[in-house]
């Protein structure tokens, strides 16, 4: 089983994922990959995030793995993050991030404003790399509050 999902809150970010999908924030024209590790976890508990937060987190986490049927013993790595206007969040499988290298994508990204161009560029650059089929590509822009 595979998920990953970007929850975009007023000033944050929760990201979920497990298995082989990633999640990269490009800011700044720079791209960084956000999919966390056990490391990414260690800010959770220094109080980078509010208990509230965490709270929230973990029942739309609950909710997603129950609509997926998944067992209780499935674990996601999750993260909250602070977002900045005009973060753009990208979640995406190995057909893309396997075989688009990132300074491509980061390129088709910040020559294109609209996302849904954008995202349709990439799926074509997976598939002109051979890639078959099986590629997701979503993204989101956070948005000026």
């Amino acid at each position: 089983m595979i998920f990953a999902g970007a929850l975009l809150a007023p000033g944050a970010v929760y990201i979920a994922r497990v298995g082989e999908l990633r999640v990269y924030r490009i800011r700044c024209g720079d791209m960084e990959e956000r999919t966390c590790d056990l490391a990414a976890l260690d800010g959770m508990s220094a109080g980078a995030v509010s208990p509230g937060a965490l709270a929230i987190l973990t029942q739309h986490a609950s909710a997603a793995t129950r609509a997926l049927g998944c067992e209780a013993a499935v674990e996601a790595t999750v993260q909250v993050e602070r977002t900045e206007p005009g973060d753009i969040f990208l979640v995406c499988s190995s057909g893309l991030w396997g075989s688009v290298p990132e300074h491509r994508i980061a390129g088709i990204l910040a020559a294109h404003r609209d996302l849904r161009l954008a995202a349709s560029l990439l799926m074509d650059c997976a598939h002109e790399r051979g890639e078959p089929e099986q590629v997701t590509c979503i993204l989101a822009r956070v948005g000026d509050i």
